[in-house]
């Protein structure tokens, strides 16, 4: 059962299992805009949205012109487009813990490191410099990791 809270897992959840779905490769994905992702199938570029249900496609107000495929955990409505829903998903509520929050995928990124930068999060998990902060601000007030900072940067140790 894969566990996750949000779309946003949903989303951490497909750029680390795109293959399996049958996409050889991202070519653009999350820029905050429909669709979410732009990927490469059998050589063609395939446009798609990711749901937790597919009745949000329209929830969000997106255009069936913008996407080729939706993706999602519940298909409740069917669009006239290949809709893959997921099996074998939960969805969790926020205050638990869910593997491919970006917290989490964060946390893990102590393992290796016991000291890590901003920017070193920001890269390793393709995310703006400002959203990995916010992510190593909330470990913080889970008494996970601390910070210091020394001659202009943040440094972040594991607690």
């Amino acid at each position: 059962m894969i566990k996750i809270r949000n779309e946003e897992d949903l989303k951490n959840w497909f750029k680390k299992n795109y293959k399996k779905l049958g996409f050889s490769d991202i070519l653009r994905y999350d820029v905050g805009i429909c669709p979410d992702f732009i990927m490469k199938e059998k050589g063609k570029s395939v446009r798609v949205e990711l749901e937790i249900k597919s009745s949000h496609f329209l929830l969000h107000g997106h255009s069936i012109k913008n996407v080729d495929r939706i993706i999602c955990i519940k298909k409740d409505i069917d669009f006239g487009i290949p809709i893959i829903e997921l099996k074998n998903f939960k969805l969790i509520k926020y205050n638990q813990n869910s593997p491919y929050s970006l917290e989490n995928q964060a946390y893990l990124l102590f393992k290796k490191n016991k000291v890590v930068t901003t920017s070193e999060v920001a890269k390793n998990l393709k995310i703006s410099w400002g959203t990995a902060n916010s992510y190593l601000k909330e470990l913080i007030l889970k008494g996970k990791v601390r910070r210091i900072k020394k001659d202009g940067v943040t440094l972040w140790l594991k607690k």
